[in-house]
């Protein structure tokens, strides 16, 4: 007998949890399995394929796990609300609009209109599943791809319109129920749900380690203490993350991908290099001898591949998103370290390429994959020393081209045409960013440890 995986019982629970508290203090039996069926029947024909569509919820359980709780939370707030309340004073914006912000559009929406059918089927008013599901979605759609805070605002003045007009035309319909006093709360609804929200936000994000747009941006401020510890303890490597980021962003950007994210992961993607910042090339002073030329290649693959788990680490400590401590393995992929697997082949000619490959797992998403092609086309500069447009049209296609091959984008999501796009915008920038001289600026990596040294005799 086949067995069912334990994870599609994950509908079957949230259901049941879900109407069990809807039905708290009316219970009836007829009507709560009714919604029962009804939610288990949607669930695994609309919300089991929103987990599909959306690569977040492949990611990490977490994702999965603080749907479950909005969605449960958002239907017995509401529905409490209507109840001792009012409808205009209900809090349905609130789960929905957390969901869209934390993951994607199509689960914020998908959350709140079965949120809305299901307690428009339980109070027996078509009419409030109208007036929750038209602000739900309008308000969901304005605040999509937000960076800011004040466009949260900003979207629930339209919200606010929208609940106006729908409860005006509600008046010829129930004059005896509507007032001054609930078209008032209906418009004041969204402007404090976005106050809830942006309260509530903050905290959420640091508990879960799943940030909005809005939380991600905020982490790009370089006075972040990793980034100004990166600087400090490894200007080379800071100096390369700051390239990466421009790179990546751009290329992002073009394909219609996550181009915030893809700027700020760059940021911390080597943060683990701080611990040893020697060993990596660099950040290596002109003056100084290259370490690894005194230590075996076995050891040099084991400190570089250190860096990962260091990294790791740190994100963990610092609670940065679950999405950038992803990115820090997974840009490396499973690649070998080729340099020290061939110098290793000099002194043990059997020794396996496995031997020397980074533990993986490959790029999971687009942005993990862009950040791979980045740091890699970056790291390769440094010895072109040129500014000619072939010349860098050559080494980008054929780094592009090499991982490709070594197939480490094939869970990424990135396709031949975004490859393609990732590749010309790849070259615009280089080409706008680099002249005569493209290996690191040795002096500008020598101002950023004057400046941090000046800084500390100051303090």
């Amino acid at each position: 007998m086949k067995k069912i995986p334990l994870k599609n019982f994950d509908g079957v629970i949230v259901s049941f949890i879900t109407v069990t508290l809807l039905n708290f203090f009316d219970f009836n039996i007829i009507k709560a399995i009714y919604e029962f069926i009804f939610l288990i029947i949607v669930w695994h024909l609309v919300i089991e394929k929103v987990f599909e569509e959306v690569y977040y919820f492949r990611l990490h359980k977490l994702y999965k796990n603080t749907f479950y709780f909005l969605f449960i939370f958002g239907v017995f707030i509401t529905y409490i609300s209507i109840k001792r309340f009012d409808l205009t004073l209900s809090p349905f914006l609130i789960s929905s609009l957390l969901l869209t912000l934390l993951t994607s559009y199509i689960a914020g929406f998908s959350a709140g209109i079965l949120q809305s059918i299901l307690i428009a089927f339980h109070i027996n008013d078509f009419y409030s599943a109208i007036y929750m599901i038209s602000q739900i979605l309008l308000m969901n759609f304005l605040i999509r791809n937000i960076n800011r805070r004040i466009e949260i605002a900003k979207s629930a003045v339209f919200t606010s319109f929208l609940s106006l007009i729908l409860l005006l035309d509600q008046i010829p319909l129930k004059p005896l129920y509507l007032n001054i006093y609930d078209i008032s709360y209906g418009v004041l609804n969204p402007f404090i749900s976005t106050i809830i929200i942006l309260g509530t936000l903050p905290y959420i994000e640091y508990f879960t380690r799943i940030y909005s747009n809005i939380g991600i941006s905020e982490l790009a401020n370089m006075n972040h203490p990793l980034l100004k510890r990166l600087s400090l303890q490894a200007p080379g490597t800071y100096y390369h993350s700051i390239m990466v980021a421009t790179l990546a962003e751009a290329a992002a950007e073009r394909i219609g991908a996550n181009s915030t994210f893809a700027r700020v992961a760059s940021y911390f993607h080597d943060i683990g290099k701080m611990i040893r910042p020697y060993f990596f090339v660099e950040n290596i002073p002109d003056n100084q001898e290259n370490p690894h030329d005194s230590i075996s290649p076995f050891l040099s693959h084991l400190i570089l591949e250190d860096h990962v788990k260091s990294g790791i680490e740190l994100a963990r400590k610092y609670r940065l998103p679950l999405t950038i401590e992803f990115i820090i393995p997974q840009h490396h992929g499973t690649r070998v370290q080729k340099y020290f697997y061939h110098k290793a082949k000099e002194i043990e000619e059997n020794v396996s390429e496995d031997s020397f490959r980074y533990p993986g797992p490959k790029p999971q998403f687009k942005e993990a994959g862009i950040i791979m092609l980045a740091d890699s086309v970056e790291a390769a500069l440094k010895s072109l020393n040129s500014s000619n447009y072939q010349r860098i049209k050559d080494l980008v296609e054929n780094i592009v081209s090499s991982i490709y091959n070594e197939r480490q984008l094939d869970e990424s999501g990135l396709n031949l045409k975004e490859l393609e796009l990732i590749i010309d915008e790849f070259i615009k920038v280089i080409v706008n960013i680099t002249k005569a001289r493209i290996e690191y600026p040795k002096e500008e990596i020598k101002k950023v440890v004057q400046a941090n040294d000046n800084n500390k005799q100051t303090n």
